[in-house]
């Protein structure tokens, strides 16, 4: 991988956690996030309408896109009311890369290297570690550890199903920015998967969707700005590098978001979840380099 994707994968690897970060610390953080989908898509509007129409080729690719971005953000949003952020993040960022190496090995016949096999193994190692810690730091005992061990398990299984949708919508738009710009591609997709949990949110929240843009302005506008900052530059590091590369590498925000959940939110971190995010992170670059 280039220097200039690799810069361009750290630099969206820190404002993901960034945004992620901010959408931990807010109160309503599904109705945020959809809010931000469409303020993002509604302030780079302009480069939509600069370059529409789309190429027909990339329709079924934006319409896939914003089914699965729906799921994802539902179900991100759930996993950060169940469980510790430098849990969730890294779980789920660090998975995905790893599928996507499993399934290419089940459903396309490839045959990883031997450095191939040892960075799955590193992740899923990692994760292991991770999931565990309870067990692993002996902090709890008795009623304390099955509690805990039953919140880290919720947390820990929707991260799980997040991951599937990462590597899904990751796929996804991949291959449509062989045929598209990323960011008016992002702006159609954004916008598509906003105008539709709008109105199904508004179903089960009422007036509180819309009382939300008031009392939430500031973490709508950040994360607005990161969101779809940070992955239009994974859409260019995708269009100037192998997307296995740029895919893995990006998972460096794995290793900012662990640390922010630990300065900035209190989570307990300590040497248990440092070695498994490390584990992770080691795992994801020698997959990067053996694909």
């Amino acid at each position: 991988m280039s220097l200039t994707a690799l810069a361009l994968v750290t630099a969206a690897g820190l404002m993901h956690a960034l945004w992620n970060l901010v959408l931990k610390r807010s109160s309503a953080r599904l109705l945020v996030t959809t809010w931000a989908l469409l303020a993002g898509a509604a302030v780079f509007s302009p480069m939509l309408v600069r370059a529409w129409p789309p190429p027909p080729q990339v329709w079924p690719f934006a319409c896939a896109s914003a089914l699965v971005l729906l799921a994802y953000y539902t179900c991100l949003a759930r996993a950060y009311e169940r469980g510790d952020f430098s849990l969730v993040y890294p779980v789920a960022r660090g998975t995905a890369p790893a599928m996507l190496a499993l399934w290419a090995i089940v459903f396309l016949g490839e045959r990883p290297s031997a450095s191939g096999y040892i960075g799955i193994a590193a992740i899923l190692a990692g994760l292991v570690v991770l999931g565990a810690a309870p067990l692993w730091t002996g902090r709890h005992r008795g009623p304390d550890l099955l509690a805990t061990l039953r919140t880290h398990a919720r947390g820990s299984g929707i991260a799980f199903v997040v991951a599937f949708l990462i590597s899904v919508y990751s796929a996804v738009d991949g291959a449509a920015v062989r045929h598209w710009t990323p960011i008016p591609y992002l702006v159609l997709t954004f916008g598509l998967s906003g105008l539709v949990l709008i109105p199904l949110l508004a179903l089960r929240e009422g007036t509180r969707v819309f009382r939300v843009v008031r009392t939430h302005t500031v973490p709508i506008a950040l994360i607005a700005v990161m969101m779809l900052g940070a992955y239009s530059l994974v859409l260019r590091a995708f269009q100037i590098a192998p997307i296995s590369y740029a895919g893995a590498g990006r998972e460096i925000g794995i290793v900012f978001g662990a640390m922010a959940g630990w300065l900035l939110l209190g989570e307990r971190f300590g040497g248990v979840r440092t070695a498994g995010a490390a584990l992770v992170f080691v795992g994801i670059l020698v997959l990067a380099v053996a694909a």
